[in-house]
Formats: C-alpha cells, sequence, structure tokens
C-alpha cells in the first residue's frame, strides 16, 4: 500500500502520551523506534513486534506534550517518519500507558532455570555448578535433566535477590574453561526464572543434592561458601601438618571429614 493512499494519522482519537506505530520493518528494534522518537521527548517505555504481523508496536512518552509534539510535527512535515525505508503511520493510542506482561521466567524467584548450551550432560557436574553459583550466596538445592531446550538445571536460593544477582552476572556468560572437559569447545549459560519455589528433591544423586547448611553434624563440601571451600584446601595441610603425621581431606558421598593417618 503506497503512502498516499494510507494517511498517516487519525485526527479522531484523543491525544494520549502512548502512541501506535504501524507498518514496520520486520523485527523493528527498541533501540529503532527511540531513535524516531527521542528528538520529542523522554521515551519511558516501549512495546515492539506486536500484531500479526508483528509490524506494529506502541511508545511511551514521559509527558503528553512531547506525543503531541511529535504527531503534529508529523503531520505537517513533507518528509514521512522512516524506519529502515519503510513509512510508519502514527495514531494516538487509546491506553495511557504500556503495560508489558512478564512472562514466568522474567518475573523474580529465588529459584533460577538454567540452560546449559554447548554440553552434554555429563559434561558438567553438580559440583561444578555449584561451584559457579555459590559465589553469589548459599545454594539450598540442585536438579539437573534433560528437556528439548538441552540440558538444564534448577538451582534454589535462598532468596530472590540471591538468585538475581547470580541470574544478572552469570547470564549469557560461560562457565571457565578449567571447570570443564577439554572436549567442551563453548559453554553458555541461558539463566531465567522459574516458577518453583521449593524444589522436592527426592533422593542425592549425581544429578540432584539437598545442600546442608553449615553448622550442621554432616556437613556436604557443596553447601559450604565457595571462599570458605578454597581457604579449607589451602590451610588444611597447615594446621594440621604439626599435629598429625599425615593428613587428609575426604570426601565420600557429598560428605566431609578430616582425619589423619
Amino acid at each position: 500500500m503506497s503512502t498516499s493512499s494510507q494517511p498517516q494519522f487519525r485526527y479522531t482519537q484523543t491525544p494520549s502520551k502512548v502512541l501506535h506505530l504501524r507498518n514496520l520493518p520486520w523485527e523493528c528494534a527498541e533501540e529503532e523506534l527511540v531513535e524516531l522518537c527521542k528528538p520529542f521527548g523522554k521515551i519511558v517505555n516501549t512495546k515492539c513486534n506486536v500484531g500479526a504481523n508483528r509490524n506494529q508496536a506502541f511508545v511511551e512518552f514521559a509527558d503528553l506534550n512531547q506525543a503531541i509534539s511529535m504527531v503534529s510535527y508529523y503531520a505537517s512535515s513533507s518528509e514521512p517518519a522512516q524506519i529502515r525505508g519503510k513509512t510508519v503511520y502514527i495514531q494516538y493510542s487509546n491506553r495511557h500507558e504500556i503495560v508489558n506482561n512478564k512472562s514466568p521466567g522474567d518475573t523474580p524467584g529465588n529459584v533460577l532455570l538454567v540452560t546449559i548450551e554447548g554440553v552434554e550432560p555429563n559434561d558438567v557436574t553438580i559440583e561444578t555448578i555449584h561451584l559457579v553459583f555459590s559465589a553469589f550466596g548459599f545454594v539450598h538445592k540442585i536438579a539437573t535433566f534433560e528437556k528439548a531446550a538441552g540440558f538444564q538445571a534448577l538451582i534454589q536460593f535462598t532468596d530472590a535477590e540471591t538468585a538475581s544477582s547470580a541470574r544478572n552476572a552469570l547470564d549469557g556468560r560461560s562457565i571457565p574453561r578449567y571447570l570443564l572437559p577439554d572436549h567442551v569447545t563453548s559453554c553458555y549459560l541461558r539463566i531465567s526464572y522459574s516458577a518453583h519455589t521449593d524444589l522436592n528433591i527426592k533422593f542425592q544423586s549425581h544429578r540432584s543434592r539437598v545442600l546442608v547448611k553449615p553448622g550442621s553434624q554432616h556437613t556436604d563440601v557443596l553447601s559450604w561458601p565457595l571462599s570458605n571451600f578454597l581457604n579449607l584446601l589451602t590451610t588444611v595441610p597447615c594446621i594440621f601438618k604439626s599435629h598429625y603425621s599425615c593428613s587428609c581431606l575426604y570426601v565420600d558421598c557429598g560428605i566431609t571429614t578430616l582425619g589423619a593417618s
């Protein structure tokens, strides 16, 4: 449809600080919308790729007058609004704000769903997963499994704040190469929030683990904070050398004990 046969504006609608943009190029990015609209004011929200053809979007200005300014400018301009050479049709929206409904994976929670790309299930152990994620706080439970999306893990933290810190730091990052088998060339973490709040771990295994808080009578080595675990590895030989002829750190079935021969 030519630009002359379709009006760029509809004048019958009540002005709104939210503008409805149509005839956008395929997969129009938020950055492209902002670039078009920012000369007229502050953009506080956008909603891209809506409609059956994913060629529509909504842009919300901070102030009503800013939206009116953009509409008025292009209504009187001989040059239409364009993105990637396509004429963009602009009208006021009948909504007064943009509400972006978050998917379950975007709603913060204390359990993370981690997809580990580029590996086979046996390439990444629970010990490795714990070592990476416990840097951000105490990890209560870990469960790993295989889905169509690949090898995945559910990781339960104490609270959503700790889980968010881990997600923000690790999403899109790679597990360090020295923690992976030699044949793994790349490994990336894709992290979202799970709807779970308390994982139901029925038994301990190489695929799932309940971690015991430090201070319990039997403490799983994985439940120790990363810094404590590393300190233990470096200090145990020094501490016990003067008391025993030989000191060892025994790790058997996840239970850590100190012994001497």
